[in-house]
Formats: C-alpha cells, structure tokens, sequence
C-alpha cells in the first residue's frame, strides 16, 4: 500500500507546482510552460524496482491509484510547496505522503521524490492508452 500512496502522491505535486516566472521570455517558452503536464488527469508512475503503478487525480482534489491489485484513495493538498496525499481512512500505517517534483522532460515525463527519498517517475497517460 505505501507504494500505491507513492503513485497517488508524484501526480499531485506535479498538479500544484508553478513554473518560474520568466523574464522576457518568447511566447513560444511561455505557452510550453502554461502547458507543463501536472492537475486533473491519469498518469503512470514507474517505481525504481520497474513496478509500475497508475494514479488518477480530479479537479476536487481526491485521488485514486492501483499497483497490481491493491487500490486506493484519497485527498491531496500542497503543504510548503510540495504535494501531499492523505489516504483515507487516516490509518497511522499509512500517514500523509509528500513529495517534491522535478524538471519536466521533453517527454512530459518527471521525476518526483518523497520525503522519505524514494523517486519515481510520472508519465501523463492520454486518454485512449
């Protein structure tokens, strides 16, 4: 189940961070960046044992995420700039799991740490795949 928290976790970080401000930059910069991946979507997360998990997130701030057979859900909020997934149930097993995000690839793929120093990476899944 922590990795399943894991999976739920990387997206919304992604979903809560805002790209740098940039001075002076071209439009073209400015449009990629407004369109970094992240918020309401599915997304696969691939853990550093080659597991790989699917998160779904929604506009009103829940989650829900499967790795092999195990699921489940919750809530996400940003706490100091990080994302942070608070499954439900509130059971003292599974305590609220935050993480940082990293530099979005040209693939639109990122990776994401948790406090806790595990790192995966997040890829966008499009509808239809």
């Amino acid at each position: 189940m922590k990795k399943l928290i894991a999976a739920a976790s990387v997206l919304a970080i992604a979903a809560c961070a805002e790209p740098a401000p940039t001075e002076e930059a071209p439009e073209e910069v400015v449009e990629e960046t407004a369109e970094a991946p992240g918020g309401p979507g599915t997304y696969e997360v691939t853990y550093a044992d080659g597991s790989v998990g699917m998160l779904t997130t929604t506009e009103d701030g829940t989650f829900t995420a499967t790795l092999g057979e195990e699921s489940g859900s919750g809530t996400v909020s940003e706490v100091d700039g990080k994302v942070c997934f608070d499954p439900e149930g509130d059971d003292p097993e599974q305590p609220t799991n935050c993480w940082t995000t990293g530099e979005v690839a040209e693939d639109g793929s990122w990776t994401s740490t948790s406090d806790d120093g595990e790192t995966v990476t997040v890829r966008p899944v499009e509808a239809g795949e």
